[in-house]
């Protein structure tokens, strides 16, 4: 038999489940919500907001990787991690180029 960690106790109900729930109640009051939660929207967009998707898309230099640097408090942050974790420095000034 396979026993659970405890930290399988610490699991929460995930979020928009909770907020599913809440939209159901009030929609049973009879309040009008209106849904903006993850997932397809009942309303297509505006022809305007699809052509300037689709100029967008077409743009040579639109498609790739983002770059990942980010803020030097979220390094600062996993550089620490990293530190207490496995014993090791990161150089948190190098960045990384393609």
């Amino acid at each position: 038999m396979i026993t659970p960690a405890d930290r399988l106790n610490l699991v929460q109900e995930y979020y928009f489940s909770r907020k599913l729930k809440e939209v159901a109640r009030l929609n049973a009051e009879g309040k009008d919500i209106i849904s903006l939660a993850i997932g397809s929207p009942d309303m297509p967009p505006s022809p305007g907001t699809i052509d300037v998707l689709c100029r967008e898309a077409r743009r040579d230099d639109a498609h790739g990787y983002q770059p990942t640097v980010g803020i030097p408090q979220l390094r600062e942050a996993m550089a620490g991690f990293y530190r207490r974790w496995y014993g090791v420095e990161l150089d948190l000034l190098r960045r990384y180029s393609p």
